[in-house]
């Protein structure tokens, strides 16, 4: 394990006011550059962008003053697979004859969400692992629940829909196929840190790990469902590739984005069999082969096939329609 790749010593008080101005000035004159160059419609989002990461870049300088800076390898390979996967959805935005700057508008403000959601669902749900509230915002300790994505990665999509005039499913489409190599490299940065380890087993790749609530202590030899996870994703990764080009998986808007969830959910509820005892809770005491993820991702299957069904049902509709209104065309054109 390495959860911790290095650490630079506290930045001089005298050094945070020069640094904070540079940063300001160059963050509003790369918005200013953006703001000339972009749509009217898109300009406040484009806008947020650079001033975003300047304010970040501030609080970050304001930190470093304060405390020393300790890079994480958790945090370096979330913010690695976030790129990842943007990187991938703008090249899909592309492709589909969509304008790129409409994912890396997009990227800060689903990181930012995403984040908060999946940190705030995973406190909520560990609330014994936490002492005080500071304990709750050290995200680069670890401690991130996916299925707060589900709820953050939503909102972000409605709006930019609603400000770009596009359709919320379509958006939703452009970004999905890219989001399991960004899911890969954070399962990495999990291995390094040491935590979402699975139950002991006696394989030759066994690692033992850091024991929850007592670093000091390691675990019996146990499943690395890190790794699972991220060689899962990888192939899914390619799977998505491969269905965003099919006919069959892109019949109406959504369909990429629903079989996206299917397929981690899939991926969840059995790597969820190998951590069943170590870092994944029983949902139920009479049901102890259950998991908190499991039981989750049944109720969310169950949904996404009812989902499936009326879009499909929606789309079919629509072409029989289109299809009916052609033919009477033709049909006049003929008598005519």
């Amino acid at each position: 394990m390495r959860p911790i790749l290095f650490i630079i010593p506290t930045l001089p008080q005298g050094w945070f006011m020069p640094l904070a101005v540079v940063v300001a000035v160059v963050a509003i004159v790369v918005a200013g550059i953006l703001m000339s160059r972009s749509h009217e419609q898109s300009a406040v989002d484009t806008l947020l962008i650079p001033l975003g990461i300047g304010a970040a870049l501030v609080f970050l300088l304001w930190m470093w003053t304060r405390h020393s800076l300790t890079l994480h390898s958790y945090g370096l390979l979330l913010v690695i697979g976030f790129f990842a996967a943007t990187w991938g959805a703008a090249k899909e935005a592309k492709r589909r004859g969509y304008d790129p700057n409409l994912i890396l508008d997009m990227a800060l403000p689903m990181l930012i969400v995403t984040v908060i959601a999946c940190r705030v669902l995973y406190v909520l749900l560990n609330l014994n692992q936490f002492q005080s509230i500071g304990e709750t915002l050290r995200v680069w300790d670890g401690g991130l629940s996916f299925y707060g994505a589900f709820i953050g990665a939503p909102l972000v999509f409605a709006y930019f829909a609603w400000s770009r005039k596009i359709s919320v499913l379509v958006l939703s489409d452009l970004v999905t196929p890219s989001v399991f190599l960004g899911y890969a490299f954070g399962r990495i940065g999990c291995l390094l840190n040491g935590c979402c380890y699975g139950r002991a087993c006696a394989l030759p790749w066994a690692v033992q790990f850091p024991t929850e609530g007592n670093p000091s202590l390691l675990t019996p030899p146990s499943h690395p469902t890190q790794l699972y996870s991220a060689l899962i994703a990888l192939g899914l990764f390619f799977l998505m590739q491969r269905a965003k080009v099919s006919k069959r998986c892109t019949q109406f808007a959504g369909q990429i984005s629903l079989l996206f969830i299917v397929l981690y959910l899939l991926e969840r509820s059995f790597i969820e069999i190998f951590r069943l005892g170590a870092t994944a809770k029983p949902m139920f005491a009479s049901m102890p082969w259950l998991s908190q993820a499991q039981f989750a991702s049944a109720l969310m299957l169950i949904a996404i096939a009812v989902t499936w069904k009326v879009l499909s049902a929606h789309a079919s509709r629509s072409a029989d329609s289109n299809t009916a209104e052609m033919d009477h065309k033709n049909a006049v054109g003929r008598t005519s």
